[in-house]
């Protein structure tokens, strides 16, 4: 999968790398709306160092993701990866 990254998407320092494999390992990523209706995909798991990050963006048209959001695993969010 091509996944590209917004500016806003290294407000909270998280780096590419981290957040791209985050995308590439969530095994069941998560569907919302935004403010605008749009579809998001959100990402939610740890990095190759066992960080737990969020991530999410839009689907490309085309295929593909555009990073929009990546930082470190909100409490909103991790209630959504407890077992």
């Amino acid at each position: 999968m091509v996944v590209r990254f917004s500016r806003s998407a290294s407000r909270h320092r998280i780096a590419p790398d981290r957040a791209r494999y985050v995308v590439e390992h969530c095994s069941v990523p998560l569907c919302r709306l935004d403010d605008d209706d749009a579809s998001l995909v959100v990402f939610l798991g740890p990095d190759a160092l066992g960080v737990p990050l969020e991530v999410i963006g839009p689907e490309l048209a085309g295929g593909g993701l555009l990073v929009i959001h990546a930082m470190l695993l909100r409490e909103r969010f991790a209630r959504n990866t407890r077992g």
